[in-house]
């Protein structure tokens, strides 16, 4: 596409696999830097970063994190800054879900949930930004939220639903906040997307064509595109934008 991004640094969280992927496949095209920062096996990250950087000549990092921990969040950084000076996108994507029927949410299970949906993106969100006045210049984050906190064909995830929606929300609110000190903040809302997540149940891909308008699962890079997009000049109008990408499953 010919961003202009060429040199920038990004960190994507969940960044190894599903939508994450996608996203840190994009960005490597459009010559981005990337710190994949995942809670997969090291080892697989370091493959899939290499991958990367053999295909697109651009230099890439793996950085294995937890994001519902502060301790791995400021390690991520602090690798990042070690090895690139700075950090000049943030894409929140990283996340966790699931079914869990309402009976069974305990304590424990919804602290989790706010732990890496919530706290996770509130605390990478403030080291960024940290960043970015401390070096006087802008920067651009996008979070990756999900069509269930806006509309569900199923139940049975209301802590999945509620936290997403929680960052619908602070997505905005933040935008306004920043924008003024040149930190875009907008979210891409994903709908069924082909990924191992939803290849595990060979079914499921049949099961929900029915509700997608465009006839189709996304593909994790259709993902990146719009986020890339987002964090060039050609969207300097997009601030607290929630773009719906779910192939008109939101209609």
């Amino acid at each position: 596409m010919d961003l202009k991004l060429q040199n920038k640094v990004a960190i994507v969280t969940g960044g190894a696999k599903g939508i994450g992927a996608g996203i840190s496949e994009v960005l490597s095209e459009e010559g981005v830097n990337v710190v994949i920062a995942d809670f997969a096996p090291l080892e697989e990250t370091r493959l899939f970063a290499d991958q990367l950087s053999s295909s697109y000549g651009v230099k890439t990092l793996a950085v294995r994190a937890d994001i519902g921990k502060p301790e791995d969040i400021e390690n991520v950084f602090n690798e990042a800054l070690e090895n690139f000076g700075t950090v000049d996108i943030l894409m929140n994507n990283a996340g966790i879900g699931g079914p869990l029927k309402f009976d069974d949410i305990t304590l424990d299970i919804l602290q989790k949930y706010e732990k890496v949906n919530l706290e996770g993106v509130f605390l990478m969100t403030a080291r960024f930004i940290k960043i970015c006045l401390a070096q006087n210049k802008g920067g651009h984050i996008v979070n990756t939220l999900s069509k269930s906190a806006f509309t569900t064909n199923s139940g049975g995830n209301t802590p999945y639903i509620a936290t997403k929606g929680a960052i619908a929300a602070y997505t905005r609110g933040l935008a306004k906040e920043m924008g003024p000190k040149g930190i875009y903040i907008n979210a891409i809302i994903p709908g069924y997307v082909d990924t191992p997540g939803t290849s595990i149940d060979p079914t499921r891909g049949e099961s929900v064509l029915k509700h997608i308008p465009s006839g189709r699962l996304a593909q994790p890079k259709e993902m990146g595109y719009v986020a890339a997009f987002l964090c060039s000049e050609k969207a300097c109008q997009m601030m607290g934008v929630l773009v719906d990408v779910t192939g008109g499953t939101m209609l």
